[in-house]
């Protein structure tokens, strides 16, 4: 008697291959059903996260503006910014770390690509001499090498890049969510702003010493903003299918206009 009670009770305390079968097709419909609201979820975060970035900067460098009338942002024959202008946008955000413009070449443009032993050394920033972690929308690689003369690592989490020329104005990349955390693609969570400068052509703008007065600042894909000739303008920038997959430059990378449609929503 003591032995079939035990077998009875061993029978009794497995399950069968039906019933996890079972089990595991509802939690594959469960998830099915709940990856989809993720995703919503997950991309509105981001966007709200984009418009708070996008404030703080703006209001960054409205102040700067006002505070240094005639300050130098690019020198002539130079694509970068001045280190003057850049230092005065971060002085006014809440800033955790940086890297960039520093003695060595290495350090100065934030490059993870050459401490081939300690690639993390500064692993939020995300980028390394051209190469970079960053996709377009159309699932293509965006180069980094015009992204990272100085990065800011900010309170909120967000990388800042402070970037070199592009067409005739200059970028400042914003990851909003730093490239630690990812999917870092352009139109999800990387947006940039465009600071364009008055002169129409980029060899203008080369050949002159370019000050404050003469930028705007605009998210890429709004009107007036570097790359409106390859179509990357207004909403209809916000696409996979606008712009260019593989590209050294944001103005021209697929998603570049997703910058401006989601925050005019």
């Amino acid at each position: 008697m003591y032995n079939s009670e035990i077998k009875h009770h061993y029978r009794k305390s497995g399950f069968t291959l039906s019933e996890v079968l079972i089990t595991l097709g509802i939690i594959g419909v469960v998830a099915a059903l709940t990856l989809p609201v993720f995703n919503i979820i997950q991309e509105k975060h981001f966007h709200e996260k984009w418009k708070e970035c996008y404030s703080i900067l703006n209001n960054a460098f409205v102040l700067v503006v006002a505070e240094n009338p005639g300050m130098v942002v690019s020198e002539a024959n130079s694509y970068d910014l001045t280190r003057e202008f850049v230092d005065a946008i971060i002085s006014k955000l809440k800033v955790i770390d940086t890297c960039g413009f520093t003695s060595e070449w290495d350090d100065g443009i934030c490059d993870n690509y050459y401490y081939i032993n300690s690639r993390k050394k500064y692993p939020w920033a995300g980028v390394g001499n051209v190469y970079s972690v960053y996709l377009t929308l159309a699932g293509g690689r965006l180069s980094g090498y015009d992204l990272c003369n100085k990065v800011a690592l900010l309170a909120n989490g967000a990388a800042v890049h402070f970037g070199d020329t592009s067409g005739s104005g200059y970028t400042i990349l914003v990851d909003v969510n730093n490239a630690q955390s990812g999917p870092n693609v352009v139109g999800r969570d990387v947006y940039a702003i465009n600071l364009p400068t008055k002169y129409s052509a980029a060899s203008v703008a080369y050949s002159k010493t370019v000050y404050i007065e003469d930028l705007k600042f605009l998210p890429y894909g709004a009107v007036g903003t570097t790359g409106q000739s390859n179509s990357s303008m207004g909403t209809y920038g916000c696409s996979k299918d606008i712009g260019e997959a593989e590209t050294t430059s944001f103005a021209f990378a697929a998603g570049a206009g997703c910058s401006y449609k989601y925050l005019s929503e």
